[in-house]
């Protein structure tokens, strides 16, 4: 096994046992954590790391995230709301059917290396997305390909069935976003396992995104999910908007959030997941508490819920008051930074808007606004016994952080909550191994531009020099992107492009991913000569 040591570093490890420890090492044995303390002996064979000045901490966890969505990154924002909220969901039931699979591959291989190198290294990819088999399927490989840890949740009942060029109606287009569940979905989601997510021990893992939701029959949703479990699925993932009106008895949605439909039912467990679910009460937050369930927020993406009834502040501050596993995500990587720090960050200013939470929010410590994307992140999507602390025997996903020399007098979990930005964080991916240009899998660490300037000079995952600079054609990303256009007629949807174009998402690429570690890993799409393993053929860019 190839070892690792790094040394002098403050190291966060989340682990209570623990504590903070500074000036210690780490000894990495494969892809698991060997040793943690002072003045620890290197191996003959290990590569060692100082890390003095730097703080080490978990990876970070991000627990619900649309990974695809960054084959458009910045094509609508949030910053722009009048543009957004209308157009958002136009933009997806135009784009899914112009995706060919491989724009699913390099947008679920872009993003997932996006995530590692802003630190994420466990990721619950909600993948509604894929309309077709062929799609999912090379989604899935693609995100496995990335490195990434964590789970590929693939959508069930996604049924679009217009093609690039077609007009229909926004009502069927909607409709068919996600529809019913199907034997074309099981069919899909069976593949999935066999071919790809066998290996109950492999970093990524199978999820499933069931259709059966609020406004579904109760019934059906026992069916789809005794189905899905069947499968030995562990993750179920959901989104919870509470209903602007109650539905029918019989029906999620009757009651609240829907969460005492579901209890009742005896259909929550340790496997579901909400995500977003703002409105739920402190009745239906026990009753998640009590079966194992688990929540995710998006609070930079929620902010604008606040302004709506029937959504409201995000749940997490409650939901962690109440013993729920309480996790963070970006959510739409389309409109929103990929700077994971600024979520954190957004993620503890979003107390304040809530007024239940105004009672405990100033107690809380940078320790504890960390725990979202760290050890409480893991336990929010099943993984807390495997990855989200620095403990010995625990999965080597590891974020190596160059703060500010500001800063450099506060204490660890202060400095890496408070100071870290695109240009300093040094993604360390160890459980999550890099593939070297041998085609071994090894742990990679990587640091970044302030405290080692030339570590691109390595070889890359790929065998790639140093990255290509920006020409002025790299920055208009969208120059054959699925085009969105705001039609005077809002009860049509019109595609007017036949696919995004892989020239489109290698420029992306490029603009997207912070320099150097993002451009530079960038390079594996946009090289001529190489394709990595597992691609789609063609997957070069030519």
């Amino acid at each position: 096994m190839t070892h690792t040591l790094i040394k002098n570093a403050s190291i966060l490890t989340r682990d209570p046992k623990l504590g903070d420890l500074h000036g210690s090492d780490l000894l990495i044995d494969g892809d698991r954590i060997a040793a943690v303390g002072p003045n620890l002996q290197a191996p003959p064979d290990a590569e060692v790391i100082d890390a003095k000045g730097m703080v080490l901490m978990p990876g970070l966890i991000d627990g619900h995230r649309h990974v695809w969505e960054i084959i458009d990154m910045g094509r609508l924002v949030k910053t722009r709301p009048a543009e957004y909220a209308p157009y958002y969901q136009q933009w997806k039931m135009r784009t899914i059917v112009s995706m060919t699979p491989e724009d699913n591959y390099l947008a679920e291989l872009i993003g997932g290396l996006q995530a590692i190198d802003s630190g994420v290294t466990t990721v619950l990819d909600y993948a509604h997305g894929q309309p077709s088999e062929d799609r999912a399927m090379a989604a899935a490989q693609g995100l496995r390909d990335s490195g990434i840890a964590g789970w590929f949740a693939f959508q069930l009942g996604v049924s679009s069935s217009y093609k690039p060029g077609d007009t229909v109606s926004l009502a069927k287009a909607d409709g068919e976003r996600i529809a019913m569940t199907n034997e074309s979905h099981w069919k899909t989601a069976e593949r999935l396992q066999k071919e790809l997510f066998s290996d109950s021990t492999a970093l990524l893992q199978l999820g499933l995104a069931p259709s059966g939701n609020n406004g579904s029959r109760i019934e059906d949703i026992r069916k789809e999910w005794t189905r899905a479990r069947g499968m030995g699925v562990k993750m179920l993932a959901a989104h919870i908007h509470k209903p602007e009106q109650p539905h029918a008895p019989g029906v999620m949605g009757h009651r609240d959030s829907g969460m005492p439909d579901l209890y009742e039912a005896g259909l929550l467990g340790p496997d579901y997941q909400a995500t977003h679910a703002n409105r739920l009460t402190s009745d239906e937050l026990k009753m998640l508490r009590d079966t194992g369930g688990m929540i995710c927020a998006t609070a930079m993406g929620e902010f604008p819920y606040v302004m709506s009834p029937s959504k409201g502040p995000s749940v997490h501050g409650r939901a962690r008051a109440a013993g729920v596993p309480t996790g963070m995500g970006i959510d739409i990587s389309l409109a929103l930074t990929g700077d994971y720090f600024e979520h954190i960050r957004a993620t503890f200013w979003s107390l304040y808007l809530d007024p239940e939470c105004r009672g405990y929010v100033g107690r809380y410590t940078s320790e504890d606004i960390l725990d979202f994307a760290t050890s409480m992140g893991a336990q929010a999507v099943r993984l807390g016994g495997v990855t989200g602390t620095i403990t010995v025997g625990k999965r080597a996903d590891l974020v190596l952080l160059s703060t500010t020399a500001s800063a450099s007098a506060w204490p660890a979990a202060s400095r890496t909550a408070s100071s870290p930005s695109p240009a300093r964080p040094t993604s360390t991916a160890c459980g999550s191994p890099a593939r070297h240009a041998s085609g071994t899998a090894r742990c990679s660490v990587s640091i970044g531009r302030t405290s080692r300037p030339g570590w691109w000079k390595r070889k890359s995952a790929w065998g790639h020099g140093p990255p290509a600079s920006s020409s002025s054609e790299a920055l208009r990303p969208h120059a054959r992107s699925s085009e969105l256009h705001h039609e005077k007629n809002t009860e049509t949807l019109r595609v007017r492009r036949a696919a995004i174009g892989r020239r489109g998402i290698a420029r992306a690429s490029r603009r997207q991913l912070a320099e150097p570690a993002g451009a530079h890993r960038a390079r594996l799409c946009a090289g001529r000569s190489h394709r990595p393993p597992g691609a789609p053929a063609g997957c070069a860019v030519p």
